[in-house]
């Protein structure tokens, strides 16, 4: 048993407040610090809480500020939550070797190991990986606290604890194709094929509907969701069989299609002057069926190839590959928001619709979370946002878990983050995304939100139902080869020599070229009026319109 340090001279909900030991002068001060554990016995065995500040009262005597934990039993047992509080008087003793085992001892819950205890590197830090799951996480901190080394980790241990994982993952930046290896399928623009008859309606308005005023563009709208119906019950057959069609559903049709029935439309137009929005879209679908970027969307094939697509990303059968690695980095950016939105939205239907006793569970991660469901509801695209918080509020009934990753909290939708049963927090020295943290944090974790900005790279806060108790981890250390390429720029060793030169600066201009050779194609050559963002602002009313 640990030895008496002080008296309980303060209790509240989740806190308890320790004078210590006057009488023991240094012995009992030097037996606290911040992040040791203590306890008060009490009717229901002892109350166990850990510190998280120090300070004196009015007279010079220390007292202990302890965020309380949980309680153990008398059958030597630990458990979450305090059901009777010690009284004031009680003596507060610091936690010996075998508290601090039922505290963080090994879950008796499937668990993954991601780390060590701050307080004592020698005691591993576990995940209890079906509560993690099952409940949402996020992950946040700011640039250069480790942040992608984290996630890595993280999927690392659960694909080591789960062979036969289904894991996706989105990729914004190429940061992590290199760090799994051939356990991963890496989706990028050149082996990635997302048709664009898989696009709904309002997907479809965002990529194809440019310029002009508002009407305009209205009217562009209305001209396409005739076209798009026109063309997928075309090809889904008989005309008595496919009512059932509408301009969502998700039926192949070729861009030439639209193309077609679009000049085929306009030249039954009695008034030249009504032609322009037909011109304006046939053009948008001309110049983006000829631009290379857009091939994985614009290539032209018509034939079905949604299943396939469902079980790479899926990775069913997992053919032992359990991540899919979505890399974002070459599409560009003005579609990105779409394919986001497409694929969350893809994955969800695909769980809603398929028989739930044989759906597996699946887990999609993710980063620059707060693009795509941004706090303030004018800024990203409306449809991922939706589509995401879609899958945070009744994914679980699906079996779809999500994992979102961001630098920048604050500009996360809180209803989203607040779904998140598990944050684990890096370093942070942003003071207003220190205060949305606080307040997604449970009281009995709130001391520990001020050591949030002296963390150390490779340190996180972890909070929530995927840990036993609220805890300060150091996360266990990668291999090189397994690293994320997120690191910065060694600009005090690259400076020291002259390494490049002539050919280089020609192999970046080739490769410039031959990623923008076609761009001139993509402007719309009647585009006066309107940037991309303002028609991506104006696309969820005018979709919502045309649709009346």
């Amino acid at each position: 048993m640990g030895d008496a340090i002080g008296l309980v001279s303060g209790v509240s909900g989740a806190e308890m407040t320790v004078a210590l030991d006057r009488d023991r002068g240094s012995e009992g001060s030097g037996r606290v610090h911040i992040g040791a554990l203590v306890k008060a016995a009490t009717r229901a065995g002892a109350a166990v809480g850990i510190v998280s500040a120090i300070r004196t009262d009015g007279e010079g005597r220390a007292v202990l500020q302890v965020d309380l934990l949980g309680e153990e039993t008398g059958v030597l047992r630990f458990t979450r939550g305090v059901s009777i509080y010690p009284q004031l008087g009680t003596p507060v003793l610091a936690a010996d070797s075998t508290d601090a085992d039922l505290v963080y001892g090994r879950p008796e819950a499937f668990h993954a190991r991601i780390g060590t205890i701050y307080q004592d590197e020698s005691r591993p830090a576990f995940l209890i990986t079906d509560d993690l799951l099952a409940k949402h996480f996020a992950i946040i901190g700011s640039t250069g606290s480790g942040k992608s080394c984290a996630v890595t980790l993280l999927l690392r241990a659960l694909l080591d604890a789960h062979r036969c994982a289904h894991i996706i993952l989105l990729d914004p930046h190429d940061e992590y194709s290199a760090a799994f290896g051939n356990s991963a399928e890496v989706l990028n623009v050149d082996n990635l094929e997302l048709p664009c008859w898989l696009l709904n309606f309002e997907e479809l308005v965002a990529v194809l509907v440019r310029g002009g005023t508002p009407e305009e563009q209205q009217a562009q709208a209305s001209i396409l969701k005739d076209a798009v119906i026109q063309a997928r019950r075309t090809h889904a057959g008989p005309p008595a069989a496919n009512a059932w069609i509408s301009v969502d559903t998700p039926v192949p049709f070729r861009p030439g299609d639209l193309i077609q029935i679009i000049s085929e439309t306009m030249g039954k137009l009695n008034k030249a002057d009504t032609a322009a929005p037909y011109l304006r879209l046939r053009s948008r679908i001309e110049s983006l069926h000829a631009d290379r970027r857009y091939h994985f969307m614009f290539s032209g094939g018509s034939h079905d190839n949604l299943a396939d697509l469902i079980g790479r990303l899926l990775r069913i059968p997992v053919a032992g590959k359990p991540l899919t690695i979505i890399d974002l980095s070459g599409l560009p950016s003005e579609i990105t928001d779409v394919v986001v939105s497409l694929l969350f939205r893809m994955i969800f239907d695909f769980a809603v619709w398929s028989e739930r006793n044989k759906m597996p569970p699946v887990l999609v991660v993710c980063e620059e979370a707060h693009r795509y469901v941004p706090a303030d509801r004018n800024l990203g695209f409306s449809a991922s946002t939706r589509a995401i918080s879609r899958i945070s509020k009744e994914g679980r009934k699906y079996g779809i878990s999500l994992g979102l990753v961001t630098q920048r909290p604050s500009e996360l939708s809180p209803t989203v983050l607040t779904q998140c049963s598990t944050l684990f927090t890096l370093r942070m020295s942003n003071e207003l995304d220190q205060k949305f943290i606080a307040n997604a944090l449970p009281d009995s974790s709130r001391g520990m939100l001020a050591s949030l900005p002296s963390l150390r790279r490779q340190e996180a806060v972890v909070v929530g139902e995927g840990v036993s108790v609220p805890m300060r981890i150091r996360f266990d250390s990668l291999a090189p080869e397994n690293r994320p390429r997120s690191s910065s720029a060694n600009f005090s060793r690259s400076w020291q020599t002259d390494s490049t030169g002539a050919e280089f600066i020609q192999e970046g201009i080739r490769r410039w070229r031959r990623q923008m050779r076609d761009s001139a194609q993509t402007a719309d050559p009647q585009n006066g009026a309107g940037s991309p963002r303002d028609s991506v602002l104006r696309v969820r009313t005018i979709a919502a319109n045309a649709k009346v």
